[in-house]
Order: structure tokens, then sequence, then C-alpha cells
């Protein structure tokens, strides 16, 4: 008896300068949910990387395969707290050290989190621009606020917008949905 064929790849990066977020556990919910819709995921933690090599300042092989992860997905999810009404800057120097089209025809989620509903825009005029510059194409995103974080998990409502987000992924990479 063969296992199921797996779907393409799907990688998560989570852009927090801290290990333990907010935003990560959005990212790993998301892949969460892909993994359910038989999508092989991968967990990106740029907290954990060597941050001269982040910085461009020296290289690491962590850093190189990150990189290269990346470029097999078919599916890239950006998750960061919001700083400064956008994303964080550690997000924004791991794909500046991506080469031109990197994310060529590669489905984009952008997972953002802050306290301020105000910036529920973030990943459209922030995210959405960072992907088109590699090529990616962009697809719908979450913004999350500390509402959606009961005792330290997500919501139900939180749930509930990354089963129809996963959802709508999928479709978008070309497959038909299954719920688990």
């Amino acid at each position: 008896m063969s296992a199921a064929p797996t779907q393409p790849p799907a990688v998560a990066i989570s852009g927090s300068p801290r290990s333990r977020s907010r935003s990560k556990l959005l990212a790993e919910l998301t892949l969460e949910a892909l993994a359910e819709r038989g999508y092989e995921t991968r967990l990106i933690d740029l907290a954990t990387l060597p941050a001269d090599a982040l910085l461009a300042r020296g290289e690491s092989p962590e850093v190189d395969e990150a990189i290269k992860v990346v470029g097999r997905a078919r599916i890239v999810i950006a998750a960061t707290p919001t700083y400064r009404a956008l994303y964080s800057g550690l997000l924004k120097a791991f794909f500046d050290l991506m080469p031109q089209s990197h994310l060529h025809g590669k489905l984009c989620i952008g997972l953002q989190t802050g306290t301020a509903r105000e910036h529920y825009l973030s990943p459209e005029y922030g995210l959405r621009p960072l992907f088109v510059s590699l090529e990616g194409i962009p697809a719908a995103g979450i913004y999350a606020t500390d509402d959606e974080f009961v005792e330290g998990g997500p919501s139900a409502r939180l749930r509930e917008w990354v089963n129809e987000l996963a959802d709508r992924a999928v479709v978008l990479s070309g497959r038909e949905p299954t719920r688990p």
C-alpha cells in the first residue's frame, strides 16, 4: 500500500526577531492547515539564523539552505509582527538576499500580527509589493490583532480564517481543497 502523494511544498518564513511570537504561531497554524490538505510543509524561523549572514556581512549554510527551500516551494508564507505599520526589518533583510525572480510563479501569502486594528491593510500595502518585487503571486492574507489570541492560542475565529485561507491557497495553487 503506497502513501498518498503529497502536494508541492509550502514554506512559512517567521520574520519575528523573537522565536516565540504570535506571528510565528499564526505561521505554524497555517502550515498545519496546509499539511492537513496534503502539503509538505516547512517553517523557517529567521530568529534562529545567523544575524551576520542575514545582514549580508557573512556567509551561512543555514541561510543559504533557507533561501533554497523558499525557491523549491509552491506556496510561500511570510509571517511578521507589524513594525511601524509594515513588516519587520528581519523579514526584509531575508527577502533582500533572494535573487531576482526567486518567487516567480509561487503563491505568496502574507500573515501579520499587531495591536492596532488600523493596520489591517499592512499585508496588502507591505507584503504584496514585497512578493511582487520577486515575481511572486500574492494571495489574500491575514492581519490578526491581540483579540484573535486567547490565553496564548488562536481564537476559534482565527482558526476559521486560517482554514479558509488554506482552502483558497490550495485552489489557487491548482488543487482541489480537501478539509480534514
